[in-house]
C-alpha cells in the first residue's frame, strides 16, 4: 500500500501528467463540440441542408456517442505517452536502482506503478464526460433544444469501455518504455504505431486479405468495435474516424484484456530479469 500511494503522489505531482490530461480535454471538446458547432452557425446555407443532423450530434442524449470516438484515437496515444513516462522516466533519471534495492522488490514496485496509472486514468474518463456535458449543455440552452440525457446504463457501460481503451494504450506504453529502457524512443515508436503503421494497415486492410487478419489485432480496430457495440458512429473522414474492419464487441473484449495482460507479463518479466540502466 504504501508503494501505491508514493506512486500516485508521483503521478501527481509530475508535470507531464497535467499537461496530457489538459491536452486530452482540450482535444476532445475542440473536436467534438467547439468546431462541430463552428461549422453549424457559420453556414446559413449548411444548417439548411441538413446541419440539424449535426446539432443533434452535439445535444445531450447523445453524450456518450459522440464522446467515445475520441478515446482509441487521441485518447490512446496521450495516455500511451503517459505510460511510457510513468516507467521510462525512471530509467532516464537512474531512479529505479535505489527503488528496488531501498524499497520493495522489483516486481512489488512494478505493481505499484501498474496500479498508480490504472487509478491515473480515472480522471482521464470522467472529466472527459463532465467538460462534454457541460458543453452540451450549453448547446443544448443556446438552440432552445431539450436536455436529455442517456440511459444510466449505456453511461455507465461507456465509462467503462473508456476506461478499457485507455488501459490497453498505457500498458502498451509500460512495455515499450521497458524494452527500450527509456522516454525518447518509446515515445516516438508509439506515436508512429499508433497513428502511422495501425492507420496504414487498416486503410489497406479491406483489400489485402493478410492485413485485414493483422488489423484484428490492433489496439484501435479492438477499441473501435468495442465502441461500435454501444451505438457509436466510428466510420466516416476525420479525427475519430476509422475506416478499417471491425469485430464484435465481445471479441474486441477479449482481444484487449489478453494484451494488457501479456504487455504486463512481458514487462514485469524484462523488469524482474535485465539490467535497469537507462538508454535514453
Amino acid at each position: 500500500m504504501d508503494s501505491l500511494i508514493a506512486e500516485l503522489i508521483l503521478l501527481r505531482k509530475r508535470v507531464a501528467t497535467w499537461i496530457l490530461l489538459g491536452f486530452w480535454l482540450f482535444m476532445t471538446i475542440l473536436f467534438g463540440y467547439v468546431l462541430p458547432y463552428y461549422a453549424y452557425k457559420g453556414d446559413i446555407r449548411f444548417r439548411e441542408r441538413g446541419g440539424q443532423v449535426l446539432l443533434t450530434t452535439l445535444l445531450p442524449h447523445n453524450l456518450v456517442t459522440n464522446l467515445l470516438s475520441g478515446f482509441p484515437f487521441f485518447g490512446g496515444t496521450i495516455v500511451l505517452i503517459l505510460g511510457v513516462l510513468a516507467i521510462g522516466s525512471e530509467y532516464s533519471w537512474g531512479t529505479l536502482t535505489p527503488a528496488f534495492t531501498q524499497r520493495a522488490s522489483r516486481l512489488k514496485v512494478f505493481f505499484s506503478k501498474i496500479l498508480a496509472l490504472a487509478i491515473t486514468l480515472v480522471p482521464f474518463v470522467l472529466l472527459v464526460f463532465l467538460l462534454g456535458f457541460i458543453a452540451s449543455v450549453l448547446i443544448a440552452l443556446k438552440e432552445d433544444q431539450p436536455i436529455d440525457l442517456p440511459s444510466a446504463w449505456l453511461f455507465v457501460r461507456a465509462l467503462g469501455i473508456s476506461w478499457f481503451i485507455l488501459a490497453a494504450w498505457a500498458t502498451f506504453g509500460v512495455l515499450i518504455a521497458v524494452l527500450s529502457r527509456g522516454t525518447a524512443l518509446a515515445i516516438g515508436l508509439g506515436i508512429i504505431y499508433g497513428l502511422v503503421l495501425e492507420g496504414v494497415i487498416s486503410e489497406f486492410a479491406n483489400e489485402i486479405s493478410l492485413l485485414s487478419y493483422i488489423s484484428k489485432a490492433f489496439l484501435r480496430t479492438n477499441g473501435y468495435s468495442l465502441l461500435s457495440s454501444l451505438g457509436a458512429s466510428v466510420t466516416g473522414e476525420g479525427p475519430g474516424s476509422f475506416s478499417g474492419s471491425l469485430v464484435s464487441g465481445t471479441q474486441a473484449g477479449l482481444v484487449l484484456a489478453l494484451e494488457i495482460v501479456v504487455f504486463i507479463a512481458v514487462a514485469a518479466t524484462l523488469i524482474k530479469r535485465r539490467d535497469v540502466a537507462g538508454s535514453s
